[in-house]
Formats: C-alpha cells, sequence, structure tokens
C-alpha cells in the first residue's frame, strides 16, 4: 500500500466553458506545496458528445456504424484539435509555471463524464482526483445534477479535492487547517495529509485543529456517569496530536476541540470560526439514494462551507 510519504498522482478532469478554473488554480497551488512529491498529472476532458450535438446534421446516419464512418472522425478530430486541445495545453502550460517538473499527460474522451471519470480514478494509476465544485443550490445541484455530484454518489478509490475560495485567494499559503477525526482508517489517513500539509507549509501554517465529535448517546452516558463530556475522545484527541507532533508540528499550533452534537453542524461551525483553507475528512461511500434520504457529514459541509478546500480521503 503506497503511504501518504509516497509521491503523489492526480486527475484533474476539465472541461472547456470556464468552469475549470478553481480545479487549474488549486493544481497548481499543490504543485507549489507538494513539489517532487508529485509524480504525475492527468488533465481529463470527457466530451460527451457535444461536438456529435453540433454537427448532427452533417452525419449520414445511413451509415450501419455512425461511430466509424470518416466524416465522424473528421468532426471529432477537428473538435478536440480546435476546441479542447488547445484549453487543456493552456492548462497544462499554467501548472508547469509553477516550476514542477512532473508529466503532464492530456487525455480526451468520450462518453458520460461520470462514468469516465469513476473509471480512471479506480483504475489504479491515481491517488488523487480533483472535482471542480457546481456552485449550484443544494436543491438545483440535486435535481439538476452535475458531474460534481455524479462522481461524489460514486465509489470512488482514491481521495477528492473540492477547491475552496479561501485557500485560492490568499495565494496557496495555508494558514489553518482542520480535520475530522473518529476511529476509522479514513480518518487517520487524513490526519497524515493534514500532518504533511503543516510540515510542506510551516511558514505559514499558524494552526491545525483536530476536532471529534461525540454522537449525542455517548455524551448522555459520559454525563450520566459523572465524566467529562471530553473524556471519551481524549484519548483519540491526545493521540492524533502526539501523531502530529511527531512530523515536527509545534505542539503550540494544535488545538484540540471535542463536542457533543451533529457531526456536520459542528464542523461546519468549526471551520467557520477558525476560518479553516483546508478541511479534512474521510470518505465513507454511499449510494445516491442512500445519501438523499440518509443524509451524509461530507455532502452537507461541501454545501454549506465554500470556503476551505475540502479533502475527502480514502485509503481503498
Amino acid at each position: 500500500m503506497r503511504t501518504v510519504e509516497d509521491t503523489v498522482r492526480f486527475l484533474v478532469p476539465l472541461d472547456i466553458d470556464g468552469s475549470r478554473d478553481q480545479s487549474v488554480e488549486l493544481m497548481k497551488c499543490l504543485a507549489t506545496i507538494l513539489g517532487e512529491r508529485l509524480a504525475k498529472i492527468t488533465l481529463l476532458h470527457v466530451m460527451a458528445g457535444r461536438y456529435l450535438s453540433e454537427h448532427m446534421a452533417n452525419i449520414d446516419f445511413r451509415a450501419k456504424n455512425v461511430i466509424s464512418t470518416d466524416k465522424f472522425k473528421e468532426l471529432r478530430r477537428g473538435y478536440i484539435e480546435g476546441q479542447i486541445r488547445p484549453v487543456l495545453e493552456t492548462a497544462a502550460d499554467e501548472i508547469r509555471q509553477t516550476g514542477l517538473e512532473a508529466a503532464i499527460e492530456i487525455e480526451i474522451e468520450d462518453g458520460d463524464p461520470v462514468d469516465q471519470i469513476v473509471e480512471k480514478a479506480n483504475s489504479g494509476e491515481y491517488d488523487a482526483l480533483i472535482l471542480q465544485r457546481s456552485g449550484l443550490s443544494r436543491v438545483g445541484d440535486m435535481f439538476v445534477g452535475s458531474v460534481t455530484t455524479g462522481v461524489l454518489h460514486r465509489e470512488v478509490h482514491c481521495s477528492i479535492y473540492l477547491p475552496g475560495s479561501r485557500l485560492l485567494e490568499q495565494g496557496c499559503r495555508p494558514r489553518c487547517c482542520l480535520v475530522a477525526l473518529d476511529e476509522s482508517d479514513h480518518a487517520a489517513e487524513a490526519l497524515a495529509r493534514a500532518g504533511r500539509l503543516a510540515r510542506a507549509c510551516a511558514d505559514t501554517m499558524e494552526r491545525v485543529v483536530l476536532v471529534h465529535v461525540l454522537d449525542i448517546a455517548r455524551c448522555g452516558e459520559a454525563l450520566a456517569g459523572g465524566e467529562e463530556v471530553a473524556g471519551p475522545a481524549a484519548s483519540l484527541l491526545d493521540e492524533a496530536a502526539s501523531s502530529l507532533i511527531g512530523r515536527g508540528i509545534d505542539e503550540s499550533r494544535i488545538r484540540k476541540v471535542a463536542a457533543c452534537g451533529d457531526p456536520a453542524e459542528v464542523l461546519v461551525d468549526v471551520a467557520g470560526r477558525e476560518q479553516a483553507d483546508v478541511l479534512f475528512m474521510g470518505r465513507r461511500g454511499r449510494g445516491a439514494v442512500q445519501d438523499l434520504f440518509m443524509g451524509s457529514v461530507s455532502r452537507k459541509i461541501i454545501y454549506r462551507c465554500p470556503e476551505p478546500t475540502i479533502v475527502l480521503v480514502s485509503v481503498d
């Protein structure tokens, strides 16, 4: 298994309509922060048949296999070279200007964007995926749909980065990161990634905030037994702090928060109060129906925290 100390390989899906800017800017930030640890970037565009719809009248549907016709292939090549590749090449040049030495690949595929992105992300070639935030309201995003929402509802085996406004506005120099902790392997990996970020940005990182939210039942048990509410969380938070100290993070920069209640509500509140630039949390896979009716901590935070860059960490 690759560890957090290994090199990192990013998949960055891009559109060509201007909505790509946040993803490119975040990739530039990460290139600056990760340096030699960044081993590979793939810029991916999925055409989804747009070029076909624009030129439908030019296709001879009497052909038995439309997709194999010479006319179709000619239109496809023209659309790629004239409309798509220049945009991706420009994005690659912007990322290279950070001084990046790692390879940047450009891939262009046909098909459903969600299917293609998930398949590529799960190929084993990548450790992380950057997804553009749609900017739609919660209801609009739920019912209109977006590629990002579609991917988040699928099983993805690499970590997912969602750009936030604060980090980009600060020139990629984070001052505060927040880590949501529980007993899972996903949360442990999230802590490790936060430690790497804090160490790489030691000159600007003012605080790392560790947050553990106890459910109401456990809080009730603690109070009934005469314990401090924070008691059941103390061991987990202390171990996490020790891990960060072992990575060279100054103890004075570590804050520990234990709370009771709804995890999403607590994390949103702490992220806002601390003005977190990056929020790390473990990701557990859910289907779209489960996520819609049962709710999800990560989904609530994504909708309600546009300022922090959110990192949903997977250990699969």
